[in-house]
């Protein structure tokens, strides 16, 4: 039996709109073809007002009363809305379902963001509504081949972070497993003398605190970074701007937001280069399609010293978002440093590494001489004093060392005494009176003294024109400058350029590194809270900016030109273009007039011309002819508004052709799965057990499915005597019972049709009570889940539509 346009459709799910139930199982309504609203709802006034989201499901489906193949089947959005406030995506995903309702399709959404690496163990215990934590929580130890290591975590404004409750055992009603995931506001605000980090939204559960013991394990409250790792594929479109018949299509996107967004801005001011008291050096490369990087360097410090952090920290942009070394690995050897990102960067934007130079900076013990010419940085003194015989781990903080000491009887006296006063210039450290044996390690430097800086800005959007920088000179003389949108930085004794948020910098006199601070505002994409749509914009990958082609990916490039008919009648031949892949006429309520035996027009692609039959009575006119060309290709690279395909196009596309990413459903065919039979079924849908008395003959009585009737499901036959079973499905549940004497046709209420036959002449006999037949059936048809989205903002488009293409190829 051939296979036609006809027999190609999309089915409506059980429910459409916007409820929890939305979603469910493939019905017999299909959408028709050139109707608007068909799965998404008309844009309302409040939706351009304050944005929406919409997620639906459908079904494209072979629909045929046998199983004949549709061959390598694939949706694409061939026409993206004209509105430039409305985008509509198609979501790929191997956990969809049929019978997965909105609830899970969200669940679904959300599954790219997860709780990651630990950042602190241990950390305090939150209160509802708290919505802060001091930095020091981001300084941890650890151990690494016998020795002692601190690391401090970096936090950037944007970052999406874990605040999670875990133990081991039962789950206590106390302390319940919970995962709170936040945004970073700010990361030095005031509140203490280490500064706090500010995350949004605020907690809404207590933690507990690190003493708590919660079934035997304390430190219960972790804080965690997140991963992104997406099982998720998405699948957009963009049009051509300029004409291609080659390799490399020039398209206005590559990107896409899946949600809808507010930019905002954020004014940061009093900007740092140092890391605490050290001025890390700068070195950065152009982004390639690379994700590993090499930097030649001879003057990496590195040492022991468990008050400083040597790891060199490392920063990138990908999909205009800036990221630091959480989302890279950083490999130091003796003469290269490798960096290898987590992501993608963002072509020809810097692959920047900020490192302590050993030449700046050397490692100090104490034991040995003072070095000549160079001062102690502060804050990287570790070591040991003597009290009263004992030793202590001293800490050093605002110019000098504390020790804790503990007193009493009967009740322990906690007390922080001062032990030493530190003259970082010289190098002299004093004891306080009863302390002795001053042992520790440190970093010195020779005097500051610079004539040039490099560093990247503490920004993912920077508006570069609100750029300020100020400076002291070795001298102690201020010195300031300001930049123009274009990125140049002029001033008093400053000049230099930023250029893709690297600032590079030169004095005319030498100044002091550390005391360079600066101002700059950044633009801040604002997603819509959680409450509005049921979707957590935080456990979106990528701050809801997705790729809507990849590598290996496959797209449809195409045009649709349209022609009116005046006057139809019986005869007329119209000109298109050859090699049409696709030709229609629609009248005026987007009924489409084409038949499989050609009634009212007949197409002759290679000729490219159009005959009518007819005078089109009984349709409304007016009537539209259009013609498609299209082809498919495979995606090779893609980069900034370009998209690499492996071999020129057959033709030349023109302006404004769609590029349209292509999901790929398979071959689609109604098909049994294996049958087997087994003693027993206890509900175990992933356990067979030994095989039964009686058989299924299923080769001579195989079991009937049809392409229109089929569904996606795993069914069990269970008897209840030696003749009589009851059918139960795995997602559906019971939906009839039978007996053996008797063909066996459960009817599908969605479809009115048969789920699958089995004759009688299958059954045989020698059934035993509890014993089962198992087997799965295959439907011809997929869900799929395409998403709209809509920003904010005034519309002057009255009506609109976008076009979800389904082919694919007879067998």
């Amino acid at each position: 039996m051939s296979i036609t346009r006809n027999d190609l459709k999309i089915f409506k799910p059980e429910q459409l709109g916007t409820s929890d139930d939305a979603g469910g199982q493939r019905t017999r309504n299909a959408v028709q073809s050139g109707k608007l609203n068909e799965l998404f709802t008309a844009i309302s006034d409040i939706d351009h007002a304050q944005s929406s989201l919409d997620i639906v499901k459908c079904y494209p489906a072979l629909d045929t009363i046998d199983t004949g193949t549709l061959l390598d089947a694939h949706v694409f959005i061939s026409q993206p809305p004209s509105d430039p406030l409305v985008s509509m995506l198609l979501v790929e995903a191997d956990a969809l379902d049929d019978e997965d309702r909105m609830v899970e399709m969200k669940e679904i959404l959300e599954s790219s963001v997860t709780a990651g690496s630990l950042i602190r163990q241990g950390a305090p215990g939150f209160l509802p509504n708290q919505n802060s934590f001091s930095r020091e929580y981001l300084q941890s130890t650890y151990m690494f081949d016998g020795k002692e290591y601190r690391k401090t975590t970096s936090l950037r404004v944007g970052q999406v972070i874990a605040i999670t409750v875990e133990y081991a055992g039962i789950e206590d009603a106390d302390w319940p497993r919970k995962t709170h995931y936040a945004m970073v506001t700010d990361t030095n605000a005031p509140g203490n003398s280490e500064g706090n980090i500010v995350f949004d939204p605020p907690i809404d559960f207590a933690t507990p605190d690190y003493n708590v013991t919660v079934n035997a394990t304390s430190n219960c409250t972790k804080l965690r970074l997140t991963n992104e790792a997406s099982p998720l594929t998405f699948h957009g479109v963009s049009k051509l701007t300029a004409a291609s018949s080659n390799k490399n299509l020039a398209v206005q996107a590559v990107q896409q937001n899946l949600l809808p967004v507010v930019l905002s801005e954020q004014v940061k001011t009093g900007q740092a280069i140092s890391d605490g008291d050290i001025v890390r050096k700068t070195v950065s490369q152009n982004a390639t399609t690379a994700q590993s990087y090499q930097f030649a360097l001879v003057d990496v410090l590195q040492g022991a010293n468990i008050a400083v952090d040597y790891t060199p920290i490392t920063s990138y942009t990908s999909g205009g978002i800036q990221y630091g070394s959480d989302d890279a690995i950083v490999v130091v050897s003796s003469d290269t440093v490798s960096v290898t990102l987590s992501r993608k960067p963002d072509l020809n934007t810097p692959v920047s590494l900020q490192y302590i130079s050993g030449v700046s900076y050397q490692n100090y013990d104490n034991a040995d001489a003072f070095p000549v010419d160079r001062e102690l940085v502060p804050n990287t003194l570790t070591g040991k004093v003597t009290r009263q015989s004992t030793p202590y781990q001293f800490t050093e903080r605002d110019g000098a060392l504390y020790i804790t000491v503990y007193s009493g009887f009967g009740v322990t006296i906690q007390e922080e005494i001062r032990a030493a006063i530190v003259d970082y210039q010289t190098g002299i450290i004093t004891l306080e009176n009863g302390i002795s044996n001053l042992v520790y390690v440190g970093l010195v430097i020779a005097p500051e003294s610079a004539n040039v800086a490099t560093f990247v800005l503490n920004a993912s959007d920077a508006l570069l024109d609100t750029f300020y920088v100020q400076v002291f000179t070795v001298g102690d003389v201020l010195i300031s400058a300001s930049c123009d949108s274009n990125g140049t930085v002029t001033g008093t004794g400053i000049s230099g350029s930023i250029v893709n948020n690297l600032v590079q910098l030169s004095f005319t006199q030498d100044v002091k590194l550390s005391t360079l601070r600066y101002d700059i505002t950044e633009q801040v994409r604002n997603l819509p809270p959680a409450d509005i749509y049921g979707l957590n914009p935080l456990r979106i990958p990528n701050a809801g900016i997705v790729d809507i082609y990849r590598a290996w990916g496959t797209i449809a490039v195409s045009h649709t030109d349209y022609q009116n008919i005046v006057s139809p009648s019986n005869g007329t031949v119209i000109t298109i273009r050859t090699g049409s892949n696709f030709v229609d006429i629609s009248d005026a309520t987007g009924a489409s007039l084409w038949t499989a035996t050609s009634d009212l027009f007949s197409v002759d692609s290679a000729a490219g011309t159009v005959t009518l039959n007819s005078d089109f009575s009984g349709f409304t006119a007016p009537f539209i002819l259009s013609d498609t060309i299209s082809e498919l290709a495979l995606v090779t690279a893609v980069n900034t508004n370009t998209v690499t395909i492996s071999a020129a196009l057959s033709r030349e596309y023109p302006i404004g052709s769609s590029v349209a990413s292509v999901q790929i459903l398979g071959d689609l065919q109604a098909r049994v799965g294996k049958v087997r039979d087994m003693t027993s079924w206890a509900n175990n849908w992933d356990l067979d057990g030994e095989a039964a008395q009686g058989t299924l003959n299923t080769v001579d009585y195989p079991i009937e499915v049809t392409n229109a009737a089929a569904v996606n499901e795993d069914w069990v036959l269970v008897f209840t005597s030696t003749t009589a079973f009851r059918c139960v499905g795995k997602r559906i549940g019971q939906i009839a019972t039978g007996d053996t004497v008797n063909d066996f046709a459960p009817i599908n209420s969605l479809t009115n049709q048969p789920y699958f036959v089995i004759r009688a002449g299958a059954f045989g006999a020698g059934w035993n009570p509890g014993e089962a037949i198992r087997f799965s059936t295959v439907a011809s048809a997929k869900p799929v889940m395409p998403i709209r989205t809509v920003q904010a903002g005034h519309s002057q488009i009255n009506t609109d539509r976008a076009v979800l293409a389904f082919r694919g190829n007879e067998a």
